[in-house]
């Protein structure tokens, strides 16, 4: 770190702050051992940096957000149906009343043109309730976690325990759906079996929009 002018950037922001990103309930350990080395001409560029609850049993998952300056704007880019929606009953009922309303129209291009938007719609509905119930089970874990760790002996842990790890179970879950969003977006055909999504696929799936972009 001092070879390189390196600094941890959440011990810098936060010194005071008591947050561990690796806790051992049958160890009754905690640690922050998990965290980002930033350049110091850097740091000012840093946006967000957080620790905050995973599907690991027993680390956090560390993030870390740069705000660069003159980003080059996005655009709408090349939009592809998500296929997994064809398991989504509700979507399905979507679809029927719009090929019902389209077919009056008696016109091939506007039946895309509805079940496209009719897609995107639903999509980004979903994938707001998606969110939003991520985001409230990250924050009931955030609330449980430090309960946890001050009360390893207290004789109501088992109950939180117990909460806390149905929590993190419904986590994994949303995560799943959004990796198999991912392996989809990707264009990723060839998937070993038993393989589970991972931040490889958002990376290539990131590769793959930068190639079309320039």
């Amino acid at each position: 770190m001092e070879a390189f002018d390196l600094v941890d950037i959440q011990r810098i922001r936060h010194p005071q702050l008591q947050k561990y990103s690796y806790v051992s309930k049958a160890l009754k350990l905690k640690y922050r051992i998990d965290f980002f080395l930033v350049a110091q001409n850097l740091t000012r560029l840093v946006k967000k940096r957080n620790i905050y609850p995973s599907v690991a049993p027993d680390h956090q998952a560390i993030s870390i957000s740069l705000l660069w300056k003159n980003e080059t704007s996005r655009g709408p880019g090349l939009w592809k149906c998500n296929n997994t929606l064809l398991d989504d009953e509700q979507y399905l009922a979507k679809i029927r009343e719009t090929y019902v309303f389209a077919s009056d129209l008696c016109l091939a291009l506007e039946h895309k043109r509805q079940f496209r938007a009719t897609t995107i719609s639903y999509s980004k509905n979903k994938s707001k309730l998606i969110h939003a119930r991520e985001e409230e089970v990250k924050s009931r874990l955030e609330e449980l976690d430090p309960i946890i760790c001050n009360n390893f002996n207290s004789p109501g842990i088992d109950l939180v325990l117990k909460k806390f790890d149905n929590l993190k179970t419904e986590l994994q879950l949303i995560y799943q759906k959004k990796g198999r969003s991912a392996i989809f977006r990707s264009k990723y055909r060839w998937v070993e079996k038993g393989e589970r999504p991972t931040k490889y696929f958002f990376n290539l799936e990131k590769k793959n929009y930068n190639k079309n972009y320039h």
